[in-house]
């Protein structure tokens, strides 16, 4: 058996779906007489008969039938995947947290329409992720056992709030705090303990609030609802716009921090422009 062209195929295979050399013709923009010979030379390279021809149409054979089920699988799963290339290749998936969607990239974004206009950023978010690997995937989480290549971040955790509201921290009046409790026991706690210690604040005048979104946490503050015990990343959108400031206490180093699942996720012109521009964020 000779080599079979994938040519030869496709012809069989629009002459298979249309019953007719001359539709096939047509849609292939080639001649009846070129389709013809495309399938003759097939079934010369196979040693099988796959049509019956008759004067206006032809018939497919039990071979033919089972040769047109295989070749319309084939050449569908192809044009699937080359469509998915395509859009892939037009615009960037970014599958994160809600937090870090809300609160950091999507205020960002007017920036990189302005370095990158013609850059289309779709983004998905949730907490537990089915892990996309034409995507870019941003998570948060410990950072040690992390590689340098994919960490974008190591957190540090502070008090943010309004004035008035950083005015009753100072004072030593009675303020909530708004403090983020992860829904994962397998993350490390936000480092609260460890802050209050370092500063030696009396725990008694904050009213503690645990949300198990750091996002939730970021809106009361904003609200004028009390203070916020967040990472640096997160508040800077609403700290460069002035809408929050953070106390005069140091902040407290965390483990936690920002990563990519796959560093080497670059493989399109505009996923690498989106990861240029992410990652000058935090150089």
């Amino acid at each position: 058996m000779g080599k079979v062209s994938m040519q030869a195929l496709k012809v069989f295979d629009v002459a298979a779906r249309h019953s007719s050399f001359k539709v096939a013709a047509q849609e292939l923009n080639i001649s009846a007489t070129a389709v013809s010979h495309h399938v003759s030379n097939l079934e010369s390279r196979l040693g099988v008969k796959l049509f019956i021809r008759k004067t206006r149409e032809v018939c497919l054979t039990d071979i033919g039938l089972f040769l047109a089920k295989a070749t319309d699988s084939g050449f569908s799963t192809i044009e699937h995947a080359i469509n998915a290339l395509q859009t892939q290749s037009q615009k960037v998936k970014v599958q994160t947290t809600s937090s870090f969607a809300a609160q950091f990239l999507i205020p960002q974004l007017r920036t990189l329409s302005q370095s990158y206009p013609d850059l289309e950023v779709e983004i998905v978010t949730g907490e537990q992720l089915i892990h996309d690997p034409h995507a870019i995937s941003i998570r948060f989480g410990e950072i040690n056992n992390v590689a340098k290549s994919a960490q974008l971040t190591r957190e540090s955790f502070n008090i943010y709030g309004t004035e008035e509201c950083l005015n009753k921290l100072t004072n030593n009046d009675c303020v909530k705090v708004f403090i983020p409790k992860w829904k994962s026991r397998l993350l490390p706690s936000p480092p609260w303990q460890q802050w209050l210690n370092h500063n030696k604040l009396d725990l008694n005048k904050l009213e503690v609030v645990y949300f198990d979104q750091e996002s939730y946490c970021i809106d009361e503050a904003i609200a004028g609802s009390g203070l916020a015990f967040c990472s640096n990343t997160l508040i800077q959108y609403a700290v460069s716009t002035k809408i929050l400031r953070q106390c005069d206490y140091p902040s407290q180093a965390s483990q936690l921090g920002y990563y990519l699942v796959s560093a080497s996720v670059s493989s399109t012109q505009k996923q690498q422009q989106f990861l240029a521009w992410l990652q000058a964020h935090f150089d």
